[in-house]
């Protein structure tokens, strides 16, 4: 059998395989290095690096002591409406006037009523001293010309005297009864004397005849009837003290009504003053109360600033009692920064906290990050009407000698803007790693 050649080194034999991989083993190598030196520098600074951390929330600028909502405690009628939506108003500057109508009248009411009763006091204090005329307080004298005013004077003036003539009327007629008994008295004490008087002289008469009678000079009779006449003034004696006794008794109880009648007097008058005095307390507190209702019928701007939300546009509408009828966004006040941070977030946010502000109204690449301040956290969430979600407050103040380096930056309240509040400094390794250790906190666990 013939022997087959040996293969020859045709193109594409071994040996060009090995040629090329020993050709391809440099760049290979190379490129592993490169990678690994690239892995390795990325890893080494994730580990050593540090960034800043923050938390991102939106806001919005606002004055520090927001906006000044404009109400009414009673509510009303609307009179004139001085202002409209943007306008700049002052300090004290008429915004809206209601109808005075009612709070007037019930003004007059009260101080009609209060008048009667400071004019009523001052009769009952005349009339408490025993004053012959009433003193009224000098508010009433000065405004005497006023009918109503007039009228109330006049009334207790003439009750004072009314008042006064009927108790010295029922006060005269006792002192007449007093008198006409003090006369009869005399009378019966005179008559009393007479017959004491004639007394003597009968008794004289028996002690002359007595002898003349024991001799029988004279008759017993005479004798006896002269003891008799003694005996019977004897007994009118008697029974005329007795009347001056009774006359007596009948002055004393005279006397005694008569300070029955003054204390009497006296004591419905302290009374009455007593009353009088709290309805006067009463009524001051209430014509207060309505003098204030009548001076608010202007609603006034709290703070200079430009007026926004304005609710009422026509003369007779109703403002309802509390009801917010437009707010003033105040000027001249230091601005600041509302920012509503996420509840998983505001573990980290702290007062004092350093915070960059972009002013998102601007254009970005003309206007940098503001640098600000924490000042506030809200103690509790709030939950937003629209959306329904949950946010916390945080007011940040911001720097005003960086805001002032930038010309053409001019804040006004309810701009937009975006809040970085930093929360310290971390590796990129910490931010990768975050998520897989709290997962693995929360692995293993039963549920």
């Amino acid at each position: 059998m013939k022997a087959l050649p040996a293969p020859s080194s045709a193109k594409g034999g071994p040996s060009d395989l090995s040629q090329v991989k020993t050709n391809a083993r440099g760049p290979i190598l190379a490129g592993m290095i490169i990678i690994g030196v690239m892995f390795g520098g990325i890893g080494t600074w994730s580990a050593i690096a540090e960034l800043d951390g923050a938390v991102v929330a939106s806001g919005t600028v606002k004055a520090e002591g927001n906006r000044r909502a404009i109400q009414h405690l009673e509510g009303g009628i609307v009179s004139e409406i001085l202002v409209k939506d943007g306008d700049l108003v002052e300090k004290d500057q008429v915004l809206i006037r209601l109808d005075a109508i009612r709070p007037k009248a019930s003004v007059q009411i009260v101080r009609g009523q209060l008048d009667a009763a400071l004019a009523q006091e001052a009769r009952l204090a005349a009339e408490q001293n025993g004053a012959s005329k009433i003193t009224f307080p000098d508010d009433l004298l000065k405004r005497r010309s006023v009918p109503e005013v007039a009228d109330a004077i006049q009334g207790q003036t003439t009750l004072f005297e009314a008042r006064k003539q009927a108790l010295e009327g029922q006060v005269n007629v006792l002192n007449s009864r007093i008198g006409q008994l003090k006369e009869e008295i005399k009378g019966l004490t005179e008559e009393r004397a007479a017959n004491v008087r004639q007394m003597a002289i009968l008794k004289d008469e028996i002690s002359g005849i007595s002898g003349l009678v024991d001799r029988g000079l004279v008759a017993r009779p005479r004798l006896l009837a002269l003891q008799r006449a003694v005996a019977d003034l004897d007994g009118e004696n008697a029974r005329l003290s007795g009347n001056v006794a009774r006359q007596q008794q009948a002055i004393g109880e005279a006397q005694l009504q008569i300070i029955q009648l003054t204390n009497q007097f006296r004591q419905e008058v302290a009374t009455q003053h007593r009353d009088v005095e709290a309805q006067i307390f009463d009524l001051r507190e209430r014509f207060t109360a309505s003098m204030d209702v009548l001076d608010r019928i202007e609603l006034r701007a709290p703070h200079p600033g430009f007026v926004v939300g304005l609710k009422v546009f026509t003369v007779g509408a109703i403002v309802r009692a509390g009801e917010t009828i437009m707010e003033i966004v105040p000027t001249g006040e230091d601005l600041m920064l509302e920012a509503m941070v996420r509840p998983e977030d505001i573990d980290v946010v702290r007062i004092g906290q350093e915070a960059d502000v972009m002013l998102t109204a601007f254009k970005f690449r003309i206007t940098p990050t503001v640098p600000g301040e924490v000042t506030h956290v809200s103690a509790d969430r709030f939950t937003d009407e629209r959306t329904g979600a949950g946010y916390y407050t945080a007011r940040v103040k911001i720097n005003k000698a960086a805001l002032a380096e930038l010309e053409h930056v001019k804040l006004q309240p309810g701009m937009p803007a975006e809040v970085f509040i930093k929360t310290g400094m971390r590796t990129p390794l910490h931010y990768l790693m975050e998520p897989l250790t709290d997962s693995m906190k929360r692995a293993f666990r039963e549920p």
